[in-house]
């Protein structure tokens, strides 16, 4: 053979290669991709490394209140006001300023009362509250000061979590490494060293990013360094074994990845605590967590704590952070396919909540209830654009307290208003009916529905509006929710005139010994005459504002004022909200029935846990 006719013989040999080298590849990365991945052996490559194949997915993940979950406190990272702001509380004035390097710090007292300047360095938090850290040796500490990021003010965390007045001012200065580590960040590890006691944290990414949902990345970025693995997975339809969809998870698999962080638990066995602590959390997204941990419940016992009040009396969860507990009792998830992510989304829609505007509404609920959905009202035996048909406000009402909010409960459940007095627990029908009471509200669902009359209560009390009742004797949780509730946008009246008969109960309860009762009774008062026509609440907008944290004698002088203002109002454009209201014909309290229910106010402690 000439040595041309060899150099065309190669020439031709070339495209068989090639083409057998593909068919070898492509079996080679078929055959990869039928083989399961255990993630508990691959690293974590932090959430830059999606960017490339994934802008999109990023993009969206990137916008949410979980990425700023915690983060180094930069420039763009810190929210509060610290160009030499104040807050006086407690007798105590801190002050929040910039070092000579740039760097933020706060000057208030330490453990010992002594004035201390911390330097701050994260920062916990970005939705409504943004919570500061400052390293002490070998460990990071929360401190008891926080900025109000809707109200932007600083507030001591006192008042946001269910402290009466006289909690010693570090009550809440908590150790980092020991307790947010676990739900705030990807792949806790304290590194807690129990012979010298020093911790040497570490995470896998500050916030909670994409490898918290989908798993460690490392080998699914460098398997898709592959042009042809990336072709093969797209037109292919193959699942990529190297990383997690949490779509394609189980049912229970699904609501626990959610529930590792949203739903506040024990190590199991208990005495796991320490290979917790010195070995970082077992959990990686796609586990069985009921392997590493056990949930709180009504029935748990914990040393030093009594968990039951975490819960209302028939075991729903009263506070944030048990969300997975209250979706597991709910029969749409026990018998039905009913998940997170079947409402809730980490890659579009609203971040405040991670969910899509749809969500919010009656047609989250009526992909399911088909049959409901084309007669709302005949389901409801209300209006069917008022607020008696919002599937939100009678399936899962606001009764859980969350820092500064009420939100509504993820256990869905039906209206039944003798949850009241069987369990002392706000019902979905006075939330709404807040000049009703209880017994009301079951003699007209019987009447409405035709379900047996329970046995009503005794005691006078119950001849309350049941709001008004738990408001005015139940404990700081009962308190918030029914407070939430005068100010809160479902009521049975759409006239914003009518409702404002909850100021002088807002007043009074102005007057609470929670700096966080405090702080919704205000709340609900502005949203109370921002509805109203302004012509009926003349005068309102000039009066002082009033602070939640401020000495007794301050806040009682705006509350005075405000008081004389109610007083001197015309209120002839305000219906009276009737007998169960105690209010007297001129609206001022019936002070003869408020002060024997204020009387039986329950002040016991609740530790929230955070």
């Amino acid at each position: 053979m000439t040595r041309s006719h060899a150099r065309i013989a190669a020439l031709a040999a070339i495209p068989l290669l090639a083409l057998a080298w593909l068919a070898t590849s492509v079996v080679r990365i078929r055959r990869e991709l039928s083989v399961p991945v255990s993630l508990h052996d691959v690293a974590y490559a932090g959430s830059r490394s999606c960017i490339g194949c994934h802008p999109v997915h990023y993009r969206t993940w990137h916008a949410t209140f979980h990425r700023t979950m915690t983060q180094e406190a930069t420039e763009g990272a810190v929210l509060g006001d610290f160009d030499n702001a104040t807050l006086d509380y407690e007798g105590v004035r801190s002050r929040f300023l910039r070092d000579a390097d740039g760097t933020y710090a706060i000057e208030t007292i330490g453990t010992d009362g002594a004035p201390q300047h911390f330097a701050i360095a994260r920062t916990v938090g970005s939705r409504r509250v943004q919570q500061y850290l400052t390293k002490t040796g070998d460990h990071y500490v929360r401190l008891p000061l926080a900025w109000n990021v809707d109200e932007k003010r600083w507030f001591h965390l006192n008042a946001g979590f269910l402290d009466p007045d006289g909690t010693p001012f570090h009550q809440h200065s908590a150790l980092w490494d020991a307790n947010c580590i676990f739900c705030h960040n990807v792949k806790a590890n304290p590194s807690f060293d129990r012979d010298t006691r020093r911790f040497d944290s570490k995470v896998a990414e500050l916030g909670v990013a994409c490898e918290a949902c989908h798993g460690p990345g490392a080998r699914h970025v460098e398997a898709n360094g592959s042009p042809l693995r990336r072709y093969l997975l797209h037109y292919g339809g193959r699942r990529d074994p190297t990383i997690l969809s949490p779509l394609e998870l189980p049912k229970e698999r699904q609501v626990q990845l959610c529930g590792h962080c949203h739903g506040q638990r024990l190590p199991n066995p208990r005495t796991r605590i320490a290979e917790f602590m010195k070995s970082g959390d077992p959990y990686t997204a796609g586990d069985d967590l009921g392997r590493y941990t056990t949930p709180i419940d009504i029935n748990t016992k914990i040393p030093g704590i009594d968990a039951s009040l975490r819960f209302w009396k028939d075991g729903t969860p009263r506070l944030t952070a048990y969300e997975y507990q209250g979706l597991r009792m709910s029969a749409d998830y026990q018998k039905g396919s009913l998940t997170c992510i079947s409402c809730h989304t980490a890659h579009g829609g609203d971040p405040r909540g991670m969910i899509a505007p749809a969500m919010r509404g009656s047609a989250a609920c009526v992909r399911c209830h088909e049959a409901i959905g084309r007669n709302i009202g005949a389901h409801t035996r209300h209006a069917p654009n008022g607020s008696g048909s919002d599937c939100y406000a009678c399936h899962m009402p606001k009764i859980v307290y969350g820092l500064l909010d009420v939100h509504p409960t993820h256990r869905i459940q039906r209206p039944d208003p003798s949850r009241a007095w069987r369990h002392e627990m706000p019902e979905a029908c006075t939330l709404c009916h807040t000049n009703r009471t209880a017994g009301w509200a079951a003699r007209s669902m019987s009447s409405r529905f035709g379900t047996p009359l329970p046995v009503l209560p005794n005691g006078t009390e119950f001849n309350v509006a049941e709001n008004v009742r738990q408001l005015l004797s139940g404990d700081v949780v009962q308190r918030s929710v029914a407070v939430m509730a005068l100010g809160g946008d479902s009521s049975y009246d759409d006239n914003a005139n009518d409702r404002l008969w909850a100021v002088p109960l807002l007043l009074i309860t102005m007057d609470d010994n929670y700096a966080s009762v405090r702080h919704f009774a205000y709340r609900a008062l502005r949203a109370l005459i921002a509805r109203a026509d302004p012509s009926v609440v003349a005068g309102a907008l000039s009066l002082p504002r009033f602070d939640p944290q401020a000495p007794p004698e301050a806040r009682r002088e705006v509350i005075a004022a405000w008081d004389a203002w109610w007083r001197a109002l015309d209120k002839h454009r305000i219906a009276h909200p009737g007998d169960a209201v105690p209010l007297d014909a001129a609206f001022q309290p019936r002070r003869d029935l408020i002060e024997p229910l204020r009387a039986k106010q329950n002040d016991r402690m609740i530790a929230i846990g955070e």
